[in-house]
């Protein structure tokens, strides 16, 4: 017999560009929330699982009955033929910002399983230099942090904060090469 495709969840919490939420699911549809408020922690109580997305990146949230006590949440996300797996909290403990702080920490470790084969322009015999002098500008990566040194101060970003820095710079390329000619 042939298994159908796995579903996705049609019940989904997800971040607008504006920075509010909403809640997606087949039975009331679309609406807005706002976080933490009462109205969040009923309905959460109401569910065992959604999907979340905001800025910070995306993961299933799954309530799994345990032996004892209540429900507890967990967080999943999948990526590179790896499972990632966090502990959220009870539902009373869910707030808005421990599920931005999840999707945070899931996303770096996601992003950390990248094998070096499917990272754009690499190669293996290519040697990558300590840090990068650009102009009055210079690039080091030190223990997990980009240090970003100009003539007169110096700025540190993390994992993601540099990832969204690349990705700015990649989606304005056209942009910037048409003003340097």
């Amino acid at each position: 017999m042939v298994q159908p495709p796995p579903v996705r969840l049609n019940t989904v919490v997800e971040q607008l560009s504006n920075g509010r939420y909403f809640i997606y699911d087949s039975d009331g549809g679309q609406r807005d929330f706002a976080p933490d408020s009462p109205a969040w922690f009923a309905w959460l109580d109401g569910h065992t699982s959604f999907h979340f997305t905001s800025k910070q990146g995306h993961f299933s949230a799954r309530q799994e009955k345990k032996q004892r006590g209540a429900g507890y949440w967990y967080a999943y996300r999948r990526a590179y033929h790896h499972r990632y797996k966090r502990y959220l909290g009870t539902t009373e403990t869910l707030t808005v910002a421990k599920l931005e702080q999840t999707a945070r920490a899931l996303h770096e470790e996601a992003l950390g399983a990248i094998p070096d084969k499917e990272v754009l322009n690499t190669s293996a015999s290519q040697q990558v230099p300590e840090e990068l002098t650009l102009g009055p500008l210079t690039f080091r990566w030190h223990e997990e942090v980009l240090r970003i040194k100009t003539p007169t101060e110096s700025h540190y970003l993390n994992k993601t904060q540099a990832a969204g820095l690349l990705g700015y710079l990649y989606d304005q390329r056209r942009t910037i090469l048409k003003k340097s000619r």
